[in-house]
């Protein structure tokens, strides 16, 4: 087995796999290492959003088992129902372990090396490079991708700064009568008003669904009633099968910088997951490119290297994550004035997010800044108070 590379990839989801499959490509000697044996399960909706097609290096129809031209939103506490529709698909069903693999695959025929059940023990740093402590021995390499999921230590091994916030998310993969799975496919749903500051997802799959809940606020115990009563208003009586997986989400990023001592951290490790929605993939797909586009760019040399990632993610990830922390303060952290906001605009509402998972616009593009923020506070309080006094 080489013990050398240029770079060494921790963690095999979409962002290790694509940062491994663009350095392959460009020639870079590149390993991955994979604590599991592949393909492994991997706890996720399987929802491929448009934003994220955009940002696949490689075709993987053969592992979508379902697309999905209809999105349906409801606010359950107001009876209030919204369903917007697209020419192409506004998500496309997967299961995650496939889907993973596709893309480790392509970076391996390109010509990264994978090693399976290879955990990391330890990283550090010596100026001119990193070593890579595992069980199958050390590894040296000029720079390091930690890809290691939300839970990962690579990051926290070379001291970087957390920050992240954490939250809790519950997902069942559900085995239901064929004319249950019937009535419920080729539909993503969306309901809010499940439970406190957190939504449900119903994800048809080809023989099972795929459905969850997450909350913005740690509370695991009310997740597990939650699902049970959202699998009630969903019709799921006669469940066949059941299989309970729990996860973790990050929807606020690190502090920051996303780069030290060679090693670059990207995806869920580096907290780039939706802030409205929770949804990662996107985020890791993109980071993973950009992190190797910046060992690229800067030759392997430690500060051009640095430079380059800073200015990248400074110039599209981050922005995008600050603007959708503004949406996700309205939908979570607001309950009545979402209400009030979905009774007046919510049909205008759900095709500008449908929008901006289609990959047609960004959180950016909706203009929502404090000061409009501030504004429809205002305007709910003054309409609240107007109301008691009439």
């Amino acid at each position: 087995m080489n013990h050398t590379y240029d770079v060494i990839v921790v963690g095999s989801g979409p962002a290790g796999a694509c940062a491994a499959w663009r350095l392959a490509q460009a020639g870079v000697q590149v390993a991955v290492l994979e604590k599991a044996v592949l393909p492994r399960y991997k706890t996720c909706g399987g929802g491929i959003i448009g934003r994220a097609r955009q940002s696949l290096p490689v075709d993987v129809r053969h592992v979508i088992e379902q697309d999905c031209h209809t999105a349906l939103l409801n606010i359950v506490p107001n009876g209030l129902s919204f369903t917007t529709q697209r020419p192409t698909p506004i998500v496309s069903m997967t299961m995650r372990d496939q889907f993973d693999y596709a893309l480790l695959s392509a970076a391996q025929a390109g010509g990264a090396v994978v090693h399976q059940r290879c955990a990391v023990e330890d990283v550090s740093y010596h100026g001119d490079g990193v070593t890579v402590s595992t069980k199958m021995g050390e590894m040296k390499a000029k720079f390091v991708v930690a890809a290691d999921g939300a839970l990962g230590t690579t990051a926290r091994r070379v001291g970087m700064a957390d920050g992240r916030v954490l939250i809790p998310a519950l997902e069942y993969e559900v085995t239901v009568p064929h004319e249950l799975l019937d009535r419920l496919s080729r539909v993503a749903r969306f309901d809010f008003g499940i439970l406190p500051r957190g939504y449900a997802w119903a994800f048809p799959k080809r023989r099972h669904l795929s459905i969850g809940v997450l909350s913005m606020v740690q509370r695991e115990g009310e997740l597990k009633r939650a699902i049970m009563q959202y699998l009630t208003l969903l019709g799921c009586r006669d469940v066949t099968h059941i299989e309970r997986h729990g996860f973790v989400i990050p929807v606020r990023p690190r502090k920051g910088p996303f780069i030290k001592n060679r090693v670059l951290v990207v995806g869920d490790a580096a907290g780039f997951a939706d802030p409205v929605t929770g949804e990662g993939i996107s985020f890791a797909l993109r980071s993973g490119q950009q992190a190797a586009q910046s060992l690229l760019e800067g030759k392997l040399e430690e500060e051009p290297v640095q430079r380059a990632y800073s200015r990248s993610l400074a110039e599209s990830i981050l922005p995008e994550l600050r603007a959708g922390v503004l949406l996700a303060r309205l939908l979570y952290d607001f309950p009545r004035l979402r209400s009030w906001a979905f009774s007046r605009q919510g049909q205008r509402l759900c095709e500008a997010v449908t929008d901006v998972m289609a990959g047609r616009r960004s959180y950016r593009d909706l203009a929502l800044t404090p000061q409009t923020v501030f504004k429809l506070l205002a305007s709910h309080w003054s309409r609240n108070v107007r109301d008691r006094f009439a």
